[in-house]
């Protein structure tokens, strides 16, 4: 007997989306402040008169601080609930934002830049969990779609005021910009995000570390496509970082100026934001790995291309633009799988190991360009070794759509564990 109230039905079949508003502009400000420095280097590098390469330590371990975030925000949302490691994490990287724009020194900004990445790790997953979680279980992977689109849309931001900012007011402000912007949403946070019932307080302690722990991620149901997933995700975010990282710089090497090489950044962000758009509406009538071994060849396509090309600014950013489109969507598409994949009061630990496994290949992608750059290597061959990595990704993403087209084909009453681990479309 269904003994809900048709307001409360009426509540659970609409989207939250003031809810929904405030989680997408958390990450948006995640992914500015994610790409902040990787638009700012060319900049820094003049003024403190270094070679850009001596910049790799920094962005490696802004990548090391987030995998650190996300791999300890399971825990700390069983601990606090996911409204306030939204905030807290917000705050983190406010502070550290705003002190990088002081930094007068590699190691300083090396410093900085880990203890902002532990802000910008923890606020990704702790949002996408908050967010499906008020949101009808029907729109569940499109709304972490859409949230996890922020990322595309700070990149984007920052990438086309970055030019900007640089030339009329100095590379300092390229942070300060972002961390004003971050001040102004904290109050929006911790109000908006207080009517929210689920999750936002902890649970029971005991079963909260259950359900947060790595090792439900491991149950027999889930546990390959577990490992496949964060294969996955470690190779596309890895091959992604090497153009958010360096592209601006990569792109002084084609005859952009220093003030015009941010545009490289923006013309990423464009390509995610359209990737997110393909996802979005692809999900709806394919399976999520379908459509991101769609987008993984889009980027292997277009990574060939940006290799042969000449000086043409305009075409560049606009291959580019397809680069990001398949490389995004597939950072974006993970966590959309990783929803799907696990019961909600697992999701922020899934989402949130399947995003630190890629922020580990966001910590080699840095370290991989730095070096090649380093070594004066072309860049066509820096492009081209891009895509390596992604035609890999590719083929695992193809044995991830068989397993789960495999399992969800057995009848439930063979696999008891498929109602709790499994949703369809993935």
């Amino acid at each position: 007997m269904d003994t809900m109230s048709e307001p409360k039905k009426q509540e659970e079949t609409k989207p939250n989306w003031w809810v929904l508003c405030l989680a997408c502009a958390a990450i948006v400000l995640d992914g500015y402040d994610t790409v902040a420095l990787g638009v700012s280097i060319p900049a820094i590098a003049k003024d403190w008169g270094v070679a850009p390469s001596h910049f790799t330590p920094a962005l490696a371990l802004t990548s090391a601080g987030v995998a650190l975030g996300y791999l300890a925000v399971g825990r700390l949302v069983a601990k606090m609930g996911t409204r306030n490691v939204i905030f807290s994490a917000v705050v983190v990287f406010t502070l550290g934002s705003l002190l990088t724009a002081w930094s007068d020194s590699i190691l300083q900004l090396t410093i900085l830049r880990f203890v902002t990445g532990l802000g910008l790790g923890a606020v990704l997953p702790a949002a996408v969990a908050h967010a499906t979680a008020v949101n009808p279980a029907r729109l569940r992977q499109s709304i972490a779609v859409v949230v996890m689109t922020g990322i595309s849309v700070g990149a984007l931001i920052a990438g086309l005021a970055g030019s900007g900012i640089v030339g009329a007011l100095g590379w300092e402000w390229v942070f300060i910009i972002g961390a004003i912007a971050s001040a102004v949403l904290l109050p929006f946070l911790w109000f908006g995000l207080s009517a929210s019932h689920v999750l936002s307080t902890p649970i029971d302690a005991a079963e909260a570390k259950h359900h947060a722990s790595v090792a439900r991620l491991f149950d027999a149901s889930v546990r390959s496509r577990t490992l496949i997933l964060w294969a996955f995700a470690f190779l596309i975010f890895a091959s992604f970082y090497v153009f958010s990282s360096w592209l601006p710089t990569l792109l002084t090497s084609y005859g952009f100026s220093t003030g015009l090489a941010p545009l490289g950044s923006a013309a990423l962000g464009v390509g995610s934001i359209i990737g997110a758009c393909v996802l979005i509406i692809a999900s709806r009538r394919f399976r999520m790995t379908s459509v991101l071994a769609g987008t993984s060849a889009v980027a292997i396509v277009f990574l060939v291309i940006s290799a042969f090309l000449g000086p043409d600014k305009a075409l560049l950013l606009l291959v580019f633009g397809g680069v990001g489109l398949g490389l995004q969507a597939g950072m974006i598409g993970q966590a959309a799988v990783a929803v799907s994949l696990y019961p909600q009061a697992t999701v922020t630990a899934g989402v949130g190991w399947a995003a630190s496994m890629g922020r580990l290949g966001s910590v080699v992608g840095p370290i991989f360009g730095g070096v090649l750059i380093g070594l004066g290597v072309d860049t066509s061959i820096i492009v081209l070794s891009v895509c390596v990595p992604v035609i890999i990704a590719l083929i695992l993403v193809l044995i991830l759509g068989r397993i789960t087209a495999a399992k969800a084909s057995v009848p439930t009453s063979l696999h008891p564990a498929k109602s709790l681990l499994t949703a369809p479309r993935t």
